[in-house]
């Protein structure tokens, strides 16, 4: 796991920062927060496929949730403590903000679960194009 610590510190960094930029960005330049939503899954499939190739399938899929909860709690925070927040709402709703946790760590284990699936596939193709023993197919 201590391989993949830097992989989910950095993108849990990454995404509260882009999640500040859009709460910044979002109210005097009129720029729409849900595009950032893209940005989120796509980090998240890029921390399965790292996890996966640094450490294992289940760490991969273990980091992408983690990244998703953190982005899920801390993100939606420092929205609101710089701007209004993905959806202008205050943090004292507390099933609005669990549902969005929730929502965001099922969106982080599915592209996780992706992305550490593609990077398995890859690393056992890699392994066979690489064996010394000839494999037919």
């Amino acid at each position: 796991m201590k391989r993949v610590t830097p992989v989910i510190l950095a993108a849990a960094g990454l995404l509260v920062l882009v999640d500040i930029i859009g709460a910044l960005a979002g109210q005097p330049l009129g720029f729409p927060y849900s595009p950032l939503g893209a940005v989120s899954v796509l980090v998240y499939l890029a921390v399965g496929v790292l996890g996966c190739l640094r450490g294992s399938l289940g760490i991969g899929i273990v980091a992408a949730a983690l990244v998703g909860f953190v982005d899920g709690t801390l993100g939606p925070l420092a929205a609101w403590l710089v701007g209004p927040g993905p959806v202008g709402q205050t943090v004292t709703e507390p099933r609005v903000f669990a549902y969005g946790i929730a929502v965001v760590t099922g969106t982080a284990i599915a592209a996780g679960v992706l992305g550490a699936l593609v990077a398995s596939w890859l690393e056992r193709r890699r392994g066979i194009r690489t064996s010394p023993t000839v494999v037919s197919q």
